[in-house]
């Protein structure tokens, strides 16, 4: 059985249910960018801040990364935490010699509305000042 090799495609195209994206609101509007989708939808910069999580579990917010969003909320709220819903489109990019990610989702739900927990706030000191 011969496995046919063929080079990695960007943006990588995959979904919230498989790769969890979490960001942390800064109190903004989304503002609309030139950039579209990979399917040609008007694309909203989310004004959020990315959470990463290390390998020893503890998060870090990730201000070098964008987010943006297909169906943007109104304003996402100071210190609220967010999880992406639907599509989700990852693409790496350079700048200044530095590699980071621009992450695109078709949505972004308040993480209590998507668990039913209570309402989460930000967990760091770091983290709020992001």
């Amino acid at each position: 059985m011969s496995a046919v090799k063929t080079a990695t495609q960007l943006p990588i195209a995959t979904t919230a249910e498989l790769w969890p994206v979490t960001v942390i609101g800064m109190g903004e509007s989304p503002a609309q960018r030139e950039k579209a989708s990979p399917e040609g939808e008007v694309t909203y910069s989310s004004g959020c801040v990315l959470r990463m999580q290390r390998k020893d579990g503890t998060l870090k917010a990730d201000k070098a990364a964008s987010v943006n969003v297909i169906n943007p909320a109104s304003t996402y709220e100071l210190g609220r935490i967010y999880v992406a819903k639907g599509r989700v489109y990852v693409q790496p990019w350079e700048s200044n010699t530095r590699i980071t990610l621009s992450v695109t989702v078709e949505q972004l739900v308040p993480a209590d509305a998507d668990t039913g927990t209570a309402r989460t706030t930000a967990s760091t000191s770091k983290e709020k000042a992001a």
